[in-house]
């Protein structure tokens, strides 16, 4: 297998495990407000475009004579199952900056392949814009919770118990 092979596999993988795409296809977030609407809509946009990387690059290591073995996301994303998408806010920027850290490494060590190199800016490219979106949701979410707000609905604190045991 030649070294542009071994990084693209290895950045199909970055895709292919993607944690925003273990968000949309598996952790099932628990949607309480708008804010976690919106928020959870660019993790199921993000999530797509994640998903055409993955095809992309997967045809490419097609026309380079590699089938890529299939395999699953890793154990440690089930932490974040059942969660809010306000709260995976927080995760999904820091690993996905991270992935994206690994994939532009990869882009600047493919030697010989420039349509490699270039799929893989591309690929950096699409996910540097819902990267900042999500940096700019987080941004945000903290100028709300730091600024005292009147209280709505959502946000008076809930009584426990039933309406009997209040008289």
């Amino acid at each position: 297998m030649s070294k542009a092979v071994e990084l693209i596999l290895e950045a199909y993988y970055l895709t292919q495990h993607s944690f925003v795409r273990y968000v949309i296809e598996s952790a099932e977030p628990e949607i309480q407000d708008d804010f976690d609407r919106r928020a959870f809509s660019l993790f199921e946009d993000w999530s797509r475009e994640a998903r055409y990387s993955q095809m992309a690059l997967g045809d490419l290591l097609a026309e380079m004579d590699c089938v890529p073995p299939s395999s699953s996301f890793p154990i440690e994303y089930s932490q974040y199952n059942y969660l809010g998408p306000a709260y995976l806010l927080g995760p999904m920027v820091e690993r996905c900056s991270a992935k994206m850290a690994r994939i532009s490494e990869l882009a600047g060590q493919i030697q010989g392949s420039p349509r490699a190199r270039d799929l893989l800016n591309a690929v950096l490219a699409r996910q540097r814009y819902y990267l900042d979106r999500a940096r700019k949701l987080e941004a945000e979410l903290a100028s709300r919770e730091s600024s005292p707000a009147e209280a709505s609905p959502s946000t008076k604190p809930r009584i426990k118990g039933s309406s009997a045991s209040r008289w």
